[in-house]
């Protein structure tokens, strides 16, 4: 299987500039070891053996032929013919610099990465080339008048330096597979940026960055905004289909599809953040509207590091509408709480406090005793006589349907106040 050329995404950091894979310099002993005449000889060999050495990395000697990508037939002469050239002139001089075949056989590699090839490719290429080049030595034995002691020499400097071309390929493909890294993360980041813009970008320009971001736009999103549990940040290997900046205050993702966390990646790495991070995730929206998925998304995250909600596991805002209304509209119900809730201003704070919870409680259970108490984890009967007292506090308008919505909403704000150290 070929490895690709776009990367999988790293750590949420700030990336660090790409980093060239360092090559050991050539090891000239064995280049020294055998008489600078050898070389002179040896080049008229090699010389008019490099169209059969061509012809027989196109498959047309004694292996297959290499895949249909690689097979630019010109340029392939020129690698070849540059290498033959300097592994004589290192014959004749061992001091002879290396810098120009080592940039060549370092675009090598940086052009197998840009199309998606295996540096092996070229490795092997490399070694059916030196089998080449010793038949073609083989033949010219008696004219080039070599002994075993320098041909043994010579077969040793052939294989130190076919090491440092394989090296050096494999050194042009990773800074090259790095840098693209780079360059897609970079797109990767504006294009969050522009999704979540404040108005909306045009979907041309969205659609432009996106492809160069090789971040195929889903139909739908959602957005998630993180916290550190304890005041130090894991750090996280990030899948490709996730958009993130950890860089900035308000850490946050988007994710394709409804990032209900159940399946994928994505939901895979929101679940890998949970033990050290509060996670909220937002609801799945269209594309265009990923700015509103975050607000609600950070709207959790307030709510969860407040207490009013759980914040074990993936905290997600579709499961608590009540508690976040009432964070949206928090003045509204503020002004609303004093009239609404008068008949309870008039009891002393203990009592006061437990019947506002056991209102709240019967809200949600529809007035069934038994849920309440469930709740509240007391008696069903206690329940029953705190509605009484509740009952003659409210009078008959404490069923109103439309007088209970209100009460709910406002219970859970002042409920959410209190966790957050206010006033009941």
């Amino acid at each position: 299987m070929r490895e690709s050329p776009l990367p999988t995404a790293p750590l949420p950091e700030t990336p660090s500039p790409a980093a060239p894979l360092s090559v050991a310099p050539l090891d000239l002993r064995p280049f020294d070891a055998i008489p600078a005449w050898v070389g002179a000889r040896l080049r008229l060999a090699l010389d008019g053996a490099a169209d059969d050495l061509i012809h027989e990395l196109l498959g047309h000697g004694h292996g297959p032929p290499l895949d249909p990508p690689a097979r630019d037939e010109d340029g392939l002469r020129a690698v070849v013919r540059a290498g033959l050239r300097h592994f004589c002139d290192l014959l004749e001089d061992p001091a002879t610099g290396w810098d120009g075949v080592a940039a060549r056989y370092r675009d090598v590699g940086r052009a197998m990465a840009r199309n998606g090839r295996d540096p092996a490719e070229a490795h092997r290429a490399l070694r059916r080339a030196a089998l080449a080049a010793w038949r073609g030595i083989g033949s010219f034995t008696a004219v080039l008048d070599l002994d075993q002691d320098v041909l043994g020499q010579l077969m040793e400097a052939q294989f130190g330096y076919l090491d440092a071309l394989s090296s050096l390929v494999t050194a042009g493909y990773q800074a090259e597979y790095q840098e693209a890294a780079e360059t897609v993360r970079r797109h990767r980041t504006r294009l969050l940026a522009l999704l979540l813009a404040e108005p909306a970008a045009a979907p041309h320009e969205t659609g432009a960055l996106a492809a160069r971001a090789r971040w195929p736009l889903p139909r739908t999103v959602a957005a998630a905004a993180v916290r550190p549990r304890h005041g130090g940040a894991s750090r996280l290997a990030v899948p490709d289909d996730l958009l993130v900046d950890f860089g900035g205050p308000e850490p946050h993702m988007l994710l394709p599809g409804d990032g209900s966390g159940r399946g994928g990646d994505g939901a895979a790495a929101l679940e890998a953040l949970a033990p050290d991070w509060i996670v909220a995730v937002g609801p799945a929206v269209p594309t265009a509207r990923a700015r509103e998925s975050l607000r609600w998304a950070r709207d959790t995250l307030t709510l969860a590091v407040r207490g009013v909600v759980p914040s074990a596991g993936l905290v997600r805002s579709a499961e608590h509408l009540a508690p976040l209304v009432v964070f949206r509209a928090g003045e509204l119900i503020d002004d609303a709480a004093g009239a609404r809730l008068a008949p309870l201003s008039r009891l002393a704070p203990a009592q006061r406090d437990r019947l506002t919870r056991t209102l709240l409680a019967l809200l949600e259970s529809n007035f069934n005793a038994a849920q309440a108490s469930k709740r509240l984890s007391v008696h069903p009967q206690t329940v029953r006589y705190r509605l009484r007292q509740l009952e003659g506090l409210f009078g008959d308008g404490l069923r109103d349907p439309r007088r209970c919505l209100e009460l709910e909403l406002i219970l859970h704000a002042r409920l959410a106040a209190r966790a957050a150290g206010g006033p009941l």
